[in-house]
């Protein structure tokens, strides 16, 4: 068949970019002809009206010329959040452009119908990820295939689709939009337990709950995305890894907590720093380049014990069996790390800003015997779903 995968725009989001590999290949490996929908990032500048604009590029105008009077790096002021953001996301693109078979850039709907027309497209596949949390989705309405005919013969299938948390962020009025469109679907699978009583309670649709697709495949896949990078040779044997997405002052303190615990030295991984602002040098915003992707797998690879308040980083330190902690992280959505760290029993793995523990239960706390047999049952249970969905 040939399927089109609907997922969030990928940009710097080392699981968003990996999840989206992982469909696209468990996919590939089923025979089937595959490529993912380039939806790109919307421009919150694009939403500023002409007057504010203006008043934009006089400021930037002063501060361009002040900053070249103390003869510092810095480059024309113009759309420079448009340039910023194109200098961060460049590092990523060409990786991703390797690993993915993306589409042409589609920013309407109008050009997702005609491209969906004209390619033929057999299935539609939205996932994983939060593909269904509205904050998150630059067009939510795309996200249900809204876009898609009435009469057009195209199966329609949630793969571990995500509201990324137990709360319903949908107004009443969008709720009743996108009910008609759910009702639609063919198949419908949630990467969280909570989702499936979202979908019934709000959607009147019936979901399954199955993994996050990144988990199906094995360490080895991974590690031949770290090989393809033959100018990273950065190592973590014998570190501890942090890898925290909100940083804050009692975050830190657990950090130094743990590494005083283990004794290992910490190194944490280099994600975009948001305070460069919106005129910063090109040096400055540069200097801002998150680390590639390689760099990220390899702390899961390498690292004696993992430190993060991230989904992904959780899930890729259960799949390489790195003795980990997560730190609780509500603003990006706590359901989705419960429902993970439930299924494998490791919800004692889940800590606030506080830790109280040892060496011994921080190394050797995690029963990987058990996981991987509960890995499997997860595994064939989201196969099965999968061929279900794409055989009826």
């Amino acid at each position: 068949m040939k399927i089109a995968i609907l997922t969030q725009p990928l940009h710097i989001n080392y699981g968003g970019i990996l999840q989206a590999f992982a469909v696209q290949k468990i996919l590939k490996d089923m025979g089937h002809e595959v490529i993912t929908l380039d939806i790109p990032w919307k421009d919150a500048e694009s939403k500023i009206s002409l007057y504010v604009r203006i008043r934009l590029f006089i400021v930037t105008l002063l501060l361009f010329l002040l900053n070249r009077l103390k003869a510092q790096d810095i480059v024309w002021p113009y759309n420079t959040r448009k340039r910023n953001r194109k200098l961060i996301n460049y590092s990523m693109r060409s990786f991703i452009n390797r690993i993915i078979n993306l589409s042409p850039v589609l920013d309407t709907e109008s050009s997702l119908k005609r491209y969906i027309k004209e390619k033929n497209i057999d299935v539609c596949v939205v996932g994983s990820d939060q593909v269904w949390r509205p904050m998150y989705s630059p067009n939510i309405n795309w996200y249900f295939l809204n876009f898609l005919p009435d009469d057009a013969n195209i199966k329609r299938i949630a793969l571990s689709a995500s509201f990324g948390t137990s709360d319903w962020e949908f107004s009443e009025e969008l709720t009743d939009y996108l009910r008609l469109f759910a009702k639609k679907f063919d198949a419908i699978s949630v990467r969280e337990i909570s989702g499936v009583d979202l979908c019934q309670k709000y959607l009147n649709v019936q979901a399954i709950q199955v993994i996050d697709p990144t988990m199906m495949l094995a360490p080895k896949d991974y590690a031949e995305l770290v090989n393809m990078d033959k100018y990273n040779t950065y190592r973590m044997k014998g570190e501890m890894f942090s890898y925290v997405l909100d940083e804050n002052k009692e975050k830190q303190m657990l950090i130094d907590c743990v590494s005083e615990i283990l004794q290992l030295s910490v190194q944490t991984l280099k994600i975009e720093n948001h305070k460069y602002g919106p005129y910063a040098s090109r040096k400055k915003v540069l200097e801002s380049i998150p680390a590639p992707i390689s760099q990220w797998l390899r702390g899961f690879q390498e690292a004696e014990f993992v430190v993060t308040d991230s989904f992904h980083g959780t899930v890729f330190s259960i799949l390489h069996h790195r003795p980990f902690v997560v730190i609780a992280n509500k603003t990006r959505g706590l359901a989705r790390i419960e429902t993970l760290l439930n299924t494998f029993d490791l919800k004692d793995r889940l800590i606030g800003t506080t830790i109280n523990c040892n060496r011994e239960w921080l190394l050797s706390g995690i029963q990987w015997n058990n996981v991987d047999v509960i890995l499997r049952e997860k595994r064939e249970l989201f196969k099965r779903f999968i061929d279900t969905a794409l055989k009826n």
